[in-house]
Formats: structure tokens, C-alpha cells, sequence
């Protein structure tokens, strides 16, 4: 004899996964994640696209095509490493156990972005500040920081873009369902699909869920995505 689903259609079925969810703490934990992320993208992100494209040190092309080299390297072969890293650092199952690896995993395109963007500054407005008794610091914050802001959007935004929609390092770092982000939740009602007898509407309802906070965010970045690409794909 067959078990009774509980399928419904319409609202029930956004109702079926805010009473199933506490989705206001999932939304909470994507935007802690997210922002601690942004955060760390653009401070080192920022301070390393600049020193490859304006300053000169040893070993520099070399160290720069280094780190372009990871972005050969599969999600999939770095989590076991990533995971015995975290959990020495007492981060696993927290949080901030997925902050450090999501910023690591955005760095590598868009380091060649942003310092194609840097690239295309010319350098005669570095050479102006050292003239004022300027120090690289403050040319880096007064005058190509402020102009770079098209290019830092970009990529900015696809960090956010890439850390909200993340799945495999959130489920297998973080366990508690109180602490897992947004993303997760469409997982969680497919596995428990058949033990639940969640009907697909449910999970439909899930995905959209999760999709909105994308969607709405893409129609107000569309705009710096697509300046931030064109004017940082071509070495001016």
C-alpha cells in the first residue's frame, strides 16, 4: 500500500519549507558567510592584483602565473586537503570553517581580471604622487584604488556569486542544519524526499527560494559585471 504524500500545490508548498527550515538563520549564515568573504577578497585581492601590475619584485611573473595555475585545479581534489587544513585550525563545523577556501577559490580568476584592470592605469599618475613624497601605500589608496572601483565590482560580484551558490565545501565542512547557508536547503529536501515523502513541488519551492536572493541581486549588478569585464578583459 502506497504511503500518503503530503503533495500540495501553490503556496502550501513555500509554506511546507519555511515550516520545515528555520530559513531566516540559513539566510543569516549566507550573508555572515559571504560578506566575511567579500571582505577578505578585497583586501588581499586588491593589494595583490595592484603589486603585480604596478610594482616590480623578484620572481614576480613566475609567482603570478603560480597562483593563475589554480585555477586548473577541480573543487573536487581540494577538499580533503581543505578539510584536514580547517580542521587543524579548530574552524570545522563552524561558520567560518567555509570563509578562508571560498576566497582561496576566488582569487585565482579574478587576480587576472583585476590586475588587467590595473594595467590599463596608466602609471604616470603613480609617478605623479611620488613626486608629492607619495609611498606605493598611498598611491595605492588615493589615486588607483578610487579608479579601479569598476574593475574591484567585478569582481567582487562574482565572488558573492560564487560563495552563495557553493554546495560541496559547505556540506561536507558544516553539519548542523542551524549554522548550513541558503544554498544547502534545496539539498536537504531531496535527500530527505523519500524518509519525509517531500514531493518535488517542495523542493521546486526550495530552489526558487534560494534563487531569489540571486536573481534580485543580479538585476541591480548586471550593469558593473559587464563594465568590470570589458574593461579589465583587454590589457589596455
Amino acid at each position: 500500500m502506497m504511503k500518503k504524500s503530503v503533495a500540495v500545490n501553490g503556496f502550501d508548498n513555500y509554506a511546507i519549507v519555511f515550516n520545515s527550515m528555520t530559513l531566516y538563520k540559513n539566510f543569516f549564515n549566507s550573508c555572515l558567510i559571504v560578506g566575511s568573504v567579500l571582505l577578505v577578497v578585497f583586501i588581499i585581492l586588491s593589494l595583490t592584483a595592484f603589486a603585480f601590475s604596478k610594482l616590480e619584485f623578484p620572481g614576480k611573473h613566475v609567482l603570478y602565473y603560480v597562483l593563475l595555475m589554480g585555477m586548473m585545479m577541480p573543487t573536487a581534489a581540494l577538499v580533503f586537503p581543505v578539510f584536514v587544513t580547517v580542521k587543524q585550525f579548530g574552524l570545522l563545523g563552524s561558520r567560518f570553517s567555509v570563509v578562508l577556501p571560498y576566497a582561496a577559490l576566488a582569487c585565482c580568476f579574478n587576480l587576472m581580471m583585476l590586475k588587467n584592470y590595473f594595467d590599463t592605469l596608466p602609471d604616470a599618475l603613480m609617478e605623479a604622487t611620488y613626486m608629492d613624497g607619495g609611498s606605493n601605500l598611498k598611491s595605492f589608496i588615493y589615486v588607483m584604488l578610487p579608479l579601479a572601483k569598476p574593475g574591484i565590482a567585478f569582481t567582487l560580484i562574482q565572488t558573492f556569486l560564487l560563495s552563495w551558490n557553493e554546495l560541496q565545501l559547505a556540506m561536507t565542512f558544516i553539519t548542523d542544519k542551524a549554522k548550513l547557508p541558503l544554498s544547502v536547503v534545496p539539498i536537504y529536501f531531496s535527500a530527505k524526499t523519500g524518509s519525509a515523502q517531500f514531493p518535488v513541488q517542495v523542493i521546486f519551492a526550495a530552489l526558487i527560494i534560494c534563487l531569489a536572493p540571486i536573481a534580485i541581486f543580479y538585476v541591480f549588478a548586471s550593469r558593473f559585471m559587464v563594465e568590470g569585464m570589458t574593461s579589465g578583459a583587454v590589457k589596455g
